[in-house]
């Protein structure tokens, strides 16, 4: 069993309109992602701010990283990188994730330096979003 500090960070009340489920998905897979690639003694913290454009939803991990070589394919089905394929995995988390998300007519990014962590951020528009 990996010992992994989770942090839930409270900020302002955010609503979104959103189909439940399929964002539950979406977060659920990054949640899965940041908790299997980080290493024992790490940490993933999560949090929602409102931002100008709607909502925005974070998801940073202490783990291993994804290079930047890697980075703009991570959304493509089926595509796993070198250093995921150790992990129980078909690849379709992140294409998954993404299509959620532009469903609910956000977008998801990523910023990751290899060996430090990674952050996803879900944003979602003022047309979707109140708050």
């Amino acid at each position: 069993m990996k010992r992994i500090r989770v942090e839930v960070v409270k900020g302002p009340k955010v609503e979104a309109m959103v189909d439940v489920n399929r964002l539950r998905q979406a977060l659920t897979n990054l949640v899965d992602n940041a908790l299997k690639y980080t290493p024992a003694g790490g940490s993933v913290t999560l949090s929602v701010t409102a931002e100008g454009t709607g909502a925005a939803l974070r998801i940073c991990d202490t783990g291993m990283g994804i290079t930047a070589e890697e980075l703009p394919r991570i959304w493509n089905r089926l595509y796993r990188g070198d250093r995921s394929r150790t992990e129980p995995g078909l690849g379709l988390g992140l294409s998954l994730v993404k299509a959620i998300v532009e469903a609910h007519g956000g977008r998801v990014s990523v910023t990751s330096v290899v060996g430090t962590g990674s952050e996803f951020t879900v944003s979602l528009p003022r047309d979707v979003a109140a708050g």
